[in-house]
């Protein structure tokens, strides 16, 4: 009778399931969209549905995902949210938050405070993906994904997998973001997306898709400027976060060489000689043969990709310093380790530039896949 007594008294104690919330009670926001527009926040939440979500072992649909968009305004983000609030009918769950979007109106006048605001909201995760635009966010929103899948299998959503096969500007997370905001020697690379509708088809019907289109450079707060993706080729190609980029090298006439540059290690180069700075960069690339129009000698392939990417890497550093930026942190480096000279030369105003003699780049080694087919003498191994 005891042991009755014991079990009756600790299962009184006991405490069950309670306040469980099913996913389809629940609406999970997968990304959050910001603009700042006649001193009002335009806030827009994107969900995820999971009506067409997993019913098939493929992990996708055989019908279209729905997208679902909650919008709001406000004179502070957490106002424009709570207007959401009172349209979407059930709570809102944020564990799903991997994208974050700001208009350029937010990049021109309101990041520190936007960042802000979301850095202090319990419920926001800083873990997501941050991108700049210039067209609505209700339309990036909307944009489709390929073969049916939902929005979380989009390219923005997972960045670092796409740039296995291309790579295109580093991406770039909310934590990182503000951490970087309070450097004043750091130049902030946002990527840039916008939509293109003449890529993909679903049948002859137009599918818009979002795609990068560059990157806008912040120095603190401040908006330098925006670069385009050709402008920063050179950057993207050799930046430590790079995993594949093609190259097209035209050696004449009748010479197309289709390369592909993978995994490239980049060094900064700063040194010191009486009182005189100069900075360099040191590139390591491995590079293979993809595809060549005719036969030709591999140290002349080496060399023209040498040429190509001294050319393209000082280009978009110039770039970069004509709009205020400094897309290989020459500056923050000096900030860091130098931070005497750095004091001294944010006093005069005369940083040390870059010149294109001081741009070293290591080609280890050139590869051809197929060397039946290739039309490349790779048999010569002691490049110069």
């Amino acid at each position: 009778m005891r042991k009755y007594l014991y079990v009756f008294c600790i299962l009184t104690v006991l405490t069950g399931c309670t306040k469980i919330h099913e996913i389809q009670f629940q609406a999970y926001a997968v990304g959050i969209g910001i603009e700042y527009e006649k001193d009002e926040y335009h806030v827009v939440l994107q969900f995820l549905d999971f009506s067409n979500v997993a019913k098939t072992e493929q992990g996708k649909s055989d019908q279209p995902s729905p997208i679902w968009i909650g919008e709001g305004k406000g004179k502070t983000v957490e106002d424009a949210i709570i207007k959401i609030y009172k349209g979407i009918q059930i709570p809102v769950n944020y564990d799903q938050l991997t994208l974050f979007v700001f208009g350029k109106s937010v990049l021109e006048n309101r990041l520190r405070k936007t960042v802000e605001a979301l850095d202090t909201n319990f419920n926001i995760r800083l873990t997501g993906w941050v991108y700049g635009t210039e067209e609505p966010v209700e339309k990036i929103f909307t944009t489709k994904v390929p073969f049916n899948y939902s929005y979380n299998n989009a390219r923005i959503v997972q960045p670092q997998y796409m740039h296995q096969q291309d790579s295109s500007i580093p991406a770039l997370s909310l934590q990182e973001l503000v951490y970087q905001l309070h450097e004043k020697s750091k130049t902030i690379l946002v990527p840039s997306i916008s939509t293109e509708d003449t890529i993909m088809k679903m049948d002859q019907d137009k599918l818009p898709v979002t795609v990068f289109n560059g990157a806008y450079l912040m120095k603190g707060e401040k908006l330098k400027g925006h670069l385009t993706e050709g402008d920063l080729t050179g950057f993207i190609r050799v930046n430590n976060k790079s995993v594949r980029s093609p190259v097209t090298v035209h050696g004449g006439k009748e010479e197309i060489i289709q390369i592909e540059l993978l995994n490239p290690k980049m060094k900064k180069m700063v040194n010191k000689d009486q009182n005189k700075i100069q900075i360099g960069l040191d590139i390591k690339v491995s590079a293979t043969v993809k595809e060549s129009s005719k036969g030709i000698l591999a140290p002349k392939i080496e060399k023209k990709i040498k040429e190509q990417i001294r050319k393209e890497v000082y280009d978009a550093y110039v770039k970069s310093q004509k709009i205020g930026g400094d897309i290989f942190q020459f500056e923050d480096y000096l900030y860091r380790f130098m931070h005497d000279d750095w004091k001294s030369l944010q006093t005069s105003g005369k940083f040390p530039a870059l010149n294109k003699k001081d741009i070293h780049v290591h080609i280890v080694p050139l590869k051809s896949i197929n060397r039946i087919n290739a039309g490349v003498d790779t048999l010569i191994n002691d490049w110069k």
